[in-house]
């Protein structure tokens, strides 16, 4: 009879097989099906470069499906083939989709702005956040449909992110890049690379499913001119190095000084250095230290802009929560934006106020079993608040995922330490 962790192992073995070759399968799928869409919007009669593209997405497609099916020492070889594929036809999708399907004009007026915004602080110096960054949407050739709103129908036309969202373009404005998007599939690259690097091995062939099983989160946000993965990088890795107080703190920093979503986990984050880990005067030290590294990393950034004009810097930073927006929705608000209850976009705020507040309450009262949760906590807040779109969740997925790799690992390594 066979020692009962030889059992164990040998199913381990082959649920790990299992895995990988649906993860050939899933990648071939996903490959036939972007194949398809980049033959139907590429213009191939024009743009025969995209005719190479589809042949070579066609040609990796069939591959990975042959690959499924091969022995096991095989598809061992060719592991991360899965993983190269996916990426290879994400770069390939978004350039059909920005340059061919869009033209090479930016869609929203958040990419924009920032683009201008780095241009006048590289090129002629100015600040930013005082002037009006309307002839950006001009210069960009703006959709009108995902330009922001206010109320009385007037456009707000003023930079509404930290000073680190426009920052990060400038070197790449300096040398001659014109299109910021390119520069939003590096940090969403750098993203799904480390994530992938951080899972264990047996792991790794399944986490690319949840960052490629819908278009939106690899691709289409992506070339549509959303530069989300500018926060989401140093998110995840925050979430990597939490137990590292200096670290962690320095990277949450960073992704708070790229955009307002990472500043709701905040209270939760510290709640998390106060409750985790040894106790004392130790945790108080822990704490200290994540706040003086988070707040170094936020202030450097945009130290001159609040020294040079305080009151634009707050007006503009504050602009997604404070500023006069129409309601626009797929949270609950839509409703509202809809037309079915004639709900005030105070009602909305003090919705999302209480949500934020018990949530906070429960994530202390039971901070044993959702120590882990906090970070799916800005989609909860933000889907009860007047704006809660599509991005303001998507996002969170690579930084969940992250999460739970974290969590996996650590159980892992106890589990072998155990045997």
């Amino acid at each position: 009879m066979q020692p009962k962790y030889y059992l164990t192992d040998q199913r381990n073995t082959m649920i790990n097989e299992l895995i990988l070759r649906l993860s050939y399968i899933f990648a071939s799928s996903f490959l036939f099906y972007e194949g398809f869409q980049n033959w139907l919007r590429g213009r191939l009669e024009i743009h025969h470069e995209v005719i190479l593209l589809c042949i070579s997405i066609y040609i990796l497609a069939l591959i990975l499906l042959i690959l499924s099916m091969m022995p096991l020492w095989i598809i061992k070889m060719f592991s991360h083939l899965p993983l190269v594929a996916l990426l290879f036809v994400a770069a390939s999708s978004i350039y059909v989709i920005a340059v061919i399907q869009y033209g090479g004009v930016y869609r929203t007026d958040s990419m924009a702005f920032t683009h201008y915004a780095a241009q006048l602080w590289l090129f002629p110096s100015w600040n930013p956040y005082p002037h009006d960054l309307q002839k950006a949407l001009e210069m960009f050739s703006v959709d009108v449909d995902y330009i922001t709103l206010k109320p009385d129908g007037d456009l707000v036309t003023n930079l509404n992110y930290p000073a680190l969202h426009f920052l990060i373009f400038t070197p790449f404005i300096y040398f001659g890049v014109s299109d910021m998007r390119w520069v939003t599939f590096l940090f969403e690259l750098a993203t799904f690379m480390i994530i992938y690097w951080k899972s264990p091995a047996d792991l790794r062939p399944f986490v690319i499913v949840p960052l490629f099983a819908g278009s939106d989160l690899a691709i289409n946000f992506t070339a549509g001119c959303l530069g989300d993965y500018l926060w989401v990088l140093p998110l995840s890795l925050t979430v990597f190095y939490l137990e590292n107080p200096a670290l962690s703190g320095l990277t949450y920093g960073l992704a708070c000084s790229v955009k307002q979503e990472p500043w709701i986990l905040a209270p939760y984050l510290m709640v998390y250095m106060l409750r985790s880990g040894e106790g004392g005067l130790r945790r108080i030290k822990k704490l200290s230290t994540f706040i003086i590294l988070t707040v170094g990393a936020f202030i450097l950034p945009n130290i001159f802009f609040i020294s040079k004009d305080p009151e634009s810097w707050f007006n503009g930073v504050t602009t997604p929560f404070a500023g006069e927006l129409i309601v626009v929705s797929q949270g609950i608000s839509m409703v509202t934006q809809k037309g079915l209850l004639p709900l005030s976009k105070t009602f909305y705020t003090t919705l999302t106020a209480i949500a934020a507040t018990l949530l906070f309450i429960y994530y202390v009262i039971y901070f044993s079993k959702l120590k882990n949760t906090l970070w799916a906590f800005p989609a909860l807040i933000m889907w009860t608040s007047p704006r809660g779109l599509q991005n303001y969740f998507i996002y969170l997925i690579p930084v969940c995922l992250a999460a739970i790799i974290k969590n996996y690992s650590k159980i892992a390594e106890d589990f072998r330490k155990w045997r």
